[in-house]
Parts: C-alpha cells; sequence; structure tokens
C-alpha cells in the first residue's frame, strides 16, 4: 500500500489525515455542505464512487502493521489537529458500508471499530436524516441506536451527530416553490422533511436518553438579505413541526408497543432534551459554491472569497511543508482527505489542493468525483514541499 512513499511522505498523512472517503455522494445536497455533496457518480470501467474491500482491508491493516513494527502508533502526538478522523467526506454516515469478495456487507459499525484499530483515532458518525420508506437505512440506523447506547460499545467512536437545517434539498425546494406561488407542491416537501427527521429523532431515542446524541443546527441570520426561507427563524418554525410529529409517534409508541416510551411523561422529557439540545443555532455557516447563489454579496461572501485568494498566494509562496498546513499561532490550517481512489488532498474548508501522494490501491487509475470545496487543479503540493522541513 505505501509503495512508491518514503517514510517522510507516510507521516505526513498519518499525522494530517482527518477525512477517509470510505463512500462518495449524498443523495441530501445541502445548501451549507462545505463538501458540495451530490449525488454518487456511477461506477463503471473507469470510475467508482466507493472504496474497495480490498483497498479498505489493505489500509486498515498497513497502517496496523506499520505501528506495530514503529512500536507506536504512528498517528500519535499530531499536533494542534482534533484527535478523530470522520470516514466520509461528501456522503451520509447511514449509506456507509462495503461490501467484501464473499457478498458480505460491512456496516457503519464494523468499518469504524477497524479504522478506529489502526489509525488509533475516533470516528464520528454525521447524518442529515433518511427517508422513512428506506428499510435499509432504517434498519441500519435501529441498529446503530441500539448498538452505541450500550457504554460498551462506545470504542472508536467521538460523536454522534444529527443535522437538522433548512438547507436540506427538500425545504430549499420548498423555498423554490414558494416564491413561485406553488403552495400545495411546496407543502409536500415541507411535509417529507419534517416527517423524515420526526422519524430520525423517534429511531435515535436510545441515543437521546443517554445524552449520545450531539445536534448540528445551522441557519443563517435573520438579518441577512436573500436568504428568507433559510433564516434561525426558519428553522424553529420546522422544530416545531418536527416535535409535533415526534409526539405523534412517542404516544403512537406508549399506546402500542412501548418500545422507547414507557412511561407518559418521558414524552415531555425526551422532547423538551431535544429543544435544549437545539436551542443553539450557528448563524454562520460556511460559505459554499450553492450557499453563495442564495447571498447577497455581504461580509461572510467575501470574507470566503478573500480566504481563498490569500490561501492560494501562501502556498504558492512556501518554502516548507510547515508554512503551508500550520498558522502563525502553530494551529493547523490543512486537514487531510484521503479519497477512495487513494489519492491524497489538502484543504481548510475554503478550497481543496492535490498533493502528489497516493496509496497504492487496486483502484488507484480509477476517477472518482472531483473533491471539493473548490478543487484547485492548477496547484499541487508535492513530495519535494513534503519533504522539506
Amino acid at each position: 500500500m505505501f509503495k512508491g512513499l518514503n517514510l517522510k511522505e507516510i507521516a505526513f498523512i498519518a499525522q494530517t489525515i482527518t477525512e477517509i472517503a470510505i463512500i462518495r455522494g449524498c443523495h441530501n445536497r445541502c445548501l451549507h455542505c462545505y463538501a458540495d455533496g451530490k449525488p454518487p457518480i456511477r461506477e463503471d470501467e473507469k470510475h467508482i464512487n466507493k472504496m474497495s474491500w480490498n483497498d479498505f482491508e489493505n489500509l486498515t491493516e498497513g497502517f496496523g502493521e506499520l505501528n506495530k513494527r514503529l512500536g507506536f502508533p504512528i498517528t500519535r502526538n499530531r499536533k494542534n489537529i482534533d484527535p478523530y478522523m470522520t470516514m466520509f467526506h461528501d456522503a451520509d454516515c447511514i449509506d456507509i458500508a462495503l461490501t467484501d469478495n464473499q457478498g458480505q456487507e460491512h456496516d457503519f459499525i464494523d468499518i469504524s471499530n477497524r479504522l478506529a484499530n489502526a489509525f488509533k483515532l475516533k470516528n464520528i458518525f454525521d447524518t442529515a436524516g433518511w427517508s422513512p420508506r428506506n428499510k435499509k437505512a432504517q434498519a441500519r440506523a435501529e441498529k446503530y441506536a441500539g448498538f452505541y447506547r450500550d457504554p460498551q460499545n462506545k470504542h472508536g467512536m467521538a460523536q454522534f451527530n444529527l443535522s437538522i437545517n433548512p438547507y436540506h434539498i427538500f425545504h430549499t425546494k420548498e423555498v423554490e416553490l414558494e416564491n413561485l406561488k406553488e403552495t400545495k407542491r411546496a407543502e409536500k416537501f415541507r411535509d417529507l422533511y419534517t416527517t423524515r427527521m420526526a422519524n430520525v429523532l423517534f429511531t435515535f431515542t436510545p441515543l437521546i436518553k443517554t445524552g449520545k446524541l450531539t445536534f448540528i443546527a445551522r441557519a443563517s441570520a435573520n438579518s441577512s438579505k436573500g436568504t428568507e426561507g433559510f433564516q434561525e427563524q426558519d428553522l424553529r418554525k420546522l422544530y416545531d413541526e418536527i416535535f409535533e410529529k415526534l409526539r405523534v409517534l412517542y404516544k403512537n409508541d406508549y399506546n402500542g408497543e412501548k418500545r422507547y416510551i414507557k412511561e407518559e411523561f418521558q414524552i415531555d422529557r425526551l422532547i423538551n432534551s431535544c429543544k435544549f439540545n437545539l436551542s443553539h443555532i450557528s448563524t454562520t455557516p460556511s460559505m459554499t459554491p450553492r450557499l453563495e447563489k442564495i447571498y447577497s454579496p455581504q461580509d461572510d461572501m467575501k470574507y470566503s472569497k478573500q480566504t481563498r485568494m490569500q490561501d492560494i498566494i501562501d502556498i504558492k509562496n512556501a518554502k516548507s511543508i510547515q508554512d503551508i498546513i500550520y498558522r502563525k499561532d502553530g494551529h493547523s490550517k490543512y486537514y487531510g482527505i484521503l479519497d477512495a481512489n487513494g489519492r491524497y488532498y489538502l484543504t481548510d474548508f475554503y478550497l481543496t489542493i492535490p498533493t502528489e501522494l497516493n496509496l497504492n490501491f487496486e483502484n488507484k487509475d480509477k476517477l472518482t468525483a472531483p473533491i471539493e470545496p473548490y478543487l484547485q487543479k492548477d496547484l499541487i503540493i508535492t513530495k519535494r514541499i513534503i519533504n522539506t522541513i
């Protein structure tokens, strides 16, 4: 797997890697997604949208063997970078699964545990929800909720995150239709989203009870011009409808199976817990290619563009890799992305830069969807600069 790389280059990957793109593509298409997630591309002889099982095994076994030979985890002492990684870049964790050569599917739990053992870093689970009609996704979610509520199974997991936001494709479509005065069609998309998220909260009730479910709530500020429909006040209205539908699900459960609700007082307790955790809404979402289209020219967007331009200048003038990846205060500025074909990138969430590093995967010559945000194809981090200390 490390063929063609020296130890300094391998160590660079180990010290910067933050995202491993097990699969590529997302159907949620949230406007504020910094990775600009789009639906998966179609696989063929020249293209892939996920890592092969052989490459995943070689990845985990390769780092495991390297740690064994070194006598310590090569990812230790990561300088001013979070001690965890994600198993995705532009995908939803509910979709993460790989099938091995015997046809057995390995889901998030198995993949997460293998990565944690190999890299000695904990993983994060992020989801923006799934359709209740998607039986495979629903079954996975129920399995994960039951598995991770047990303290004995928290090995390898740092956070379990749920994103509720007004930028989801369903709400985006609702806003578009409302602007066209197509109210009935708009209401259908709103109902799809609020029903979906009520089901997600219901399914993750075991995690809510244990306090292990973290909420990601982002919206535009109420004062932001041109963002009507995507503002904090709009998200809070979505909350109200989601909680109304969640209350119905809880009451039905209490009057029926009692799967999650054994006593009626638990309904208010669980809903109030969600309301409290969702009470703080971040109103400074990342400026993304899609989000910029709905914003009027203002400070946030100007800052994003200026940052990208300055990043490019800094990289071109860099004399060593330290000049690129570390800020003046010593904190990491860039984070590593390992793509499904073994190619390695750096990102600061404003732009993405390719490197000359490429793990020796069986699919190393196949293409994936472009890595976003703002992939700089004409700017590359060379092995020479990586080896300059």
